[in-house]
Order: C-alpha cells, then sequence, then structure tokens
C-alpha cells in the first residue's frame, strides 16, 4: 500500500494543478517524460486535484479521457463550481393608474359625454389595486475547494401603500380599505368620498366635507357645497348657489346662476353649459357653452361640444380661449378680457428689501437705546430734585445722547420712506406680457370686445372668420387659423 502510494505521488509531480482566481475552475496540464509518454490513472489524476484542495465539481468526463488518452502540456478544464442561482427582484403589478396617466375615455367622435364621463379614477373598498409579487432569496453554490458562494437576494418591491390601503394577509396585495378616489404620484391614496344619493336641498342642508364629494342629483337654489377635493355633481347648479371645491369640479349638466350664484374652484372645471354665474377658476375650464355671467380662469377655456359657443357676460382668461363662435349677430356685449403677466426686476427687489430690513434692525435698537436714556434721565431727575442741584454734568451728557439718538431715528425713519418709494417704483416699471389668446373656429362677431389690459382689439368687419387673436412685440395681433 506504501509502494503503490509512492508511485502515485511520483506520477503526481508531473501533473500540474491550477485554480482560477475565483476558484470555480480547476486545471490540469500534463508533463511528458524525456523517456516517452507517462500513462495516468484516473485514481492518479483525482489525487493530485485533492492535493490542492480541490474537493467539488471534478468533471469525471474529463477526467476519464486523460487517463485513456493523455494530452500533453495544455491547459484542460477538469473541475468547474456550481454558479449560484440569484433571487429574482419582487415586483408589483398596477391595477390602476398613476395621476398623471389617467384620462377620461371619449367616444370615437371626440365629443365629451358629459353624463357618463368617468373624470375622476374611483374605487369600491375591497378591491385590488396591485399585485405582489415578493423577492427571491436565490440558491447559493459551491466553489472547487467545497466552499459556499452566496447567492444575491432579489430587491424587494417597492409597494405603493398610501393613506386607506392595506395588504392581504399573504402580503401579494393591496387592497382598497374604501371607496373613493384614487389620488396616486408616489404612492396610493384614497380620498373617502362623500356620496350624496339624491339633491342638495332640505333634506340634507348645505354641504361642507373636507374630501371628496359626489352628488347624484341636483345642488338646489340657495344651498352651498364645500368640498376639501374633489367635486362631482350628476344634476345642475341652481341659481343663488354656492359651490367651492378644493380640486376638480365635474358637473354633468351645467351651472345656472341666476346672476347669483358663485362657483370657485382650485383645479380644473368641466360641466355642460355655464349661464348668467360668477365663476373663479384656478385651472381649465371644459365647456360647451357660456351665456352671460362673469368668469375669472387663471387656465385655459375650452369650448368644446355641440355648440361651443360664448354670447354675452364677460371672460377674464390667463390663457388660451378656443370656440367655434363668440358673440351673435345681434351684436350682443361680449367682454373678454386677457389677463397679463406682469414681469418684475426680483433682484433689484430683493436688494431694496433686505436694504429694508437691515435699516428696520437698526432702528430698533435706536429705539431700545432711547428707551434706557429716558429711564437714566428720569432716575437722575429725581436725584438732582432731591439733591437740589440745578448744574449736573450727567443730565447734559444724556441730553446729548439723546439728541444724538433722535437724530438717528429720523435718518431711519426718512431712508425706509426712501426704499418704500423705490420698492413701489420697481415695481411699477415691471414690463406686462400676455400669454393668452382667443382661437375662433368659426365666426367672431361684432359686439365682441376682446382686451389685453387697457389695449382694445379692433376689428371693422361685420365679422371675422377662423381668427387667432394674440399678444406679440406690444401689440394685438390678428391671424388666421
Amino acid at each position: 500500500m506504501i509502494e503503490e502510494n509512492a508511485k502515485i505521488a511520483e506520477s503526481v509531480n508531473l501533473i500540474e494543478v491550477s485554480i482560477s482566481e475565483d476558484k470555480q475552475q480547476g486545471f490540469i496540464k500534463l508533463e511528458k517524460q524525456e523517456d516517452g509518454n507517462q500513462v495516468f490513472t484516473k485514481e492518479e489524476l483525482v489525487y493530485a486535484l485533492k492535493e490542492q484542495g480541490i474537493v467539488y465539481g471534478i468533471i469525471d468526463s474529463a477526467i476519464d479521457k486523460l487517463a485513456q488518452r493523455p494530452i500533453y502540456n495544455i491547459r484542460i478544464k477538469v473541475a468547474e463550481a456550481k454558479v449560484p442561482i440569484d433571487g429574482e427582484d419582487g415586483k408589483v403589478n398596477l391595477l390602476v393608474k398613476k395621476d398623471d396617466e389617467y384620462k377620461p375615455e371619449y367616444s370615437e367622435e371626440d365629443t365629451i359625454d358629459y353624463k357618463n364621463l368617468s373624470y375622476f379614477q374611483m374605487v369600491k373598498k375591497g378591491q385590488i389595486l396591485c399585485e405582489i409579487t415578493e423577492e427571491t432569496t436565490g440558491l447559493d453554490g459551491t466553489n472547487i475547494l467545497g466552499g459556499t458562494i452566496k447567492a444575491s437576494k432579489g430587491k424587494k418591491p417597492l409597494v405603493p401603500a398610501g393613506k386607506n390601503t392595506s395588504l392581504s394577509e399573504d402580503e401579494t396585495k393591496l387592497i382598497a380599505d374604501c371607496d373613493g378616489i384614487i389620488k396616486f404620484v408616489s404612492s396610493i391614496n384614497i380620498n373617502e368620498m362623500l356620496h350624496i344619493t339624491k339633491n342638495v336641498d332640505f333634506s340634507t342642508g348645505n354641504i361642507d366635507f373636507s374630501g371628496d364629494v359626489t352628488i347624484d342629483g341636483d345642488v338646489s337654489s340657495g344651498f352651498s357645497v364645500k368640498a376639501g377635493g374633489n367635486l362631482v355633481i350628476k344634476g345642475v347648479v341652481e341659481e343663488a348657489t354656492k359651490i367651492e371645491a378644493g380640486g376638480n369640479v365635474m358637473i354633468s349638466k351645467g351651472i345656472y346662476g341666476g346672476g347669483s350664484g358663485v362657483v370657485t374652484v382650485k383645479k380644473d372645471l368641466r360641466c355642460n353649459y355655464i349661464e348668467n354665474a360668477l365663476i373663479f377658476v384656478e385651472g381649465d375650464i371644459t365647456v360647451d357653452y357660456i351665456i352671460g355671467g362673469k368668469i375669472t380662469c387663471k387656465g385655459n377655456i375650452f369650448l368644446s361640444g355641440s355648440k361651443e359657443l360664448i354670447v354675452g357676460g364677460e371672460i377674464m382668461v390667463a390663457g388660451e380661449l378656443i370656440a367655434k363662435e363668440i358673440g351673435n349677430e345681434r351684436e350682443y356685449p361680449t367682454i373678454i378680457r386677457i389677463l397679463g403677466e406682469k414681469t418684475i426686476d426680483e433682484d433689484a427687489l430683493d436688494k431694496l428689501n433686505k436694504k429694508k430690513e437691515v435699516i428696520k434692525q437698526q432702528l430698533e435698537e435706536t429705539y431700545a437705546k432711547e428707551s434706557q436714556v429716558n429711564e437714566l434721565l428720569l432716575n437722575q431727575e429725581k436725584k438732582d430734585i432731591l439733591s437740589r442741584s440745578h448744574d449736573n454734568p450727567a443730565m447734559k451728557q444724556l441730553a446729548n445722547i439723546k439728541r444724538e439718538l433722535d437724530k438717528h431715528v429720523i435718518q431711519f425713519k426718512k431712508e425706509i420712506s426712501e426704499i418704500n418709494e423705490a420698492i413701489a417704483q420697481t415695481e411699477n416699471e415691471g414690463c406686462t406680457n400676455y400669454y393668452g389668446s382667443v382661437s375662433v373656429k368659426r365666426k367672431l362677431y361684432r359686439g365682441t370686445r376682446i382686451y389685453f389690459g387697457d389695449m382694445l382689439f379692433q376689428f371693422d368687419l361685420d365679422t371675422l372668420e377662423h381668427c387667432k387673436i394674440y399678444w406679440d412685440n406690444d401689440n394685438i395681433v390678428n391671424g388666421m387659423l
């Protein structure tokens, strides 16, 4: 046995074993003896590998071939590690859309069905919002020395859980905890919705709710609805009604203000018609027709529907106004004012305001010093009365200090007044730009007055057709559509 091992050891000296740096591959290179070719047994080859610590991943077929038909002076791969299988990342399959991806559906004719328009993405309690596939841990590998090669674990899925949502017991689904409207930017939040299944009238009283509100009927005359979020009214808003919403407003029918109804919307307003109402909208307005009333819109006004017309009233708009017709053949007075955006030298204003704050601080400090001097004067005066002193140097010194402080106060007030005048002048010198425009796809009738600031658009023809009125280089331009 000893003699056999010695013989193997002697043969092993002719077997060169090498290992890759990552310990994942093993190689054998056979040396040729001077007196002829050396034959190696499988046992000798395996023994040589184990002598170098290779105990895993030995490729039997490669060893057998070398034993049967040796290849000399060439490195032959005879061992290979078990490669780890990394875990897969977790996945989230969204079943609802993000806010910027969700759009109302229109008919093939590209007209708006105000009665059936799903402007908000709504969900029901228990509805599945997304499906979650958890990450996997992966399978570890083994290097040729028998050591473990750790597999990388997959990344955890980023579940967009937000307000009024929860995970299922097996954590494979995100579920809505209540009925509501989805707000989905980076996480899915569900705003609870106040749902009124009838008219807002004496049976309900006025509505004031911090979230979203849906009303299946009308808002009757004289009642008010205030929603902190979005507001959906499936009927009509009647006269003398006050509507206020912190989000979007969608009214399936329309608004009849009767000259006294007020609607205030922080985002967009969509409705079928507006008649004789007072409207304030921070976003865009989409409506079929407007008759009378007074409308202020910080965004755009799109006339969309079967009529697409504006007759009467006064409209103030910062963005685009697009309609088929504005005015009518009777030349009914219709006023449109394009709101301007004033550009002010903000750097100059900032410097003036900073300088003003410094002087105000100096004035406050001077007032404090004056208060101290007045107190010292009063105390010294009391001492002089008791001592019957009439020529006290300390009194004269304090009086001189007070006079100097009074001069500083007058000077600081003067400087503040001058800075206020400079601020007012800088603000007045600002340049006003008008980025809005009026586009008329069919007819612009006489009787319609379009203002850019104080400048009135003049046109001599009875009507204009297919025109776009806009501001360019301090002038009103009449372009063609």
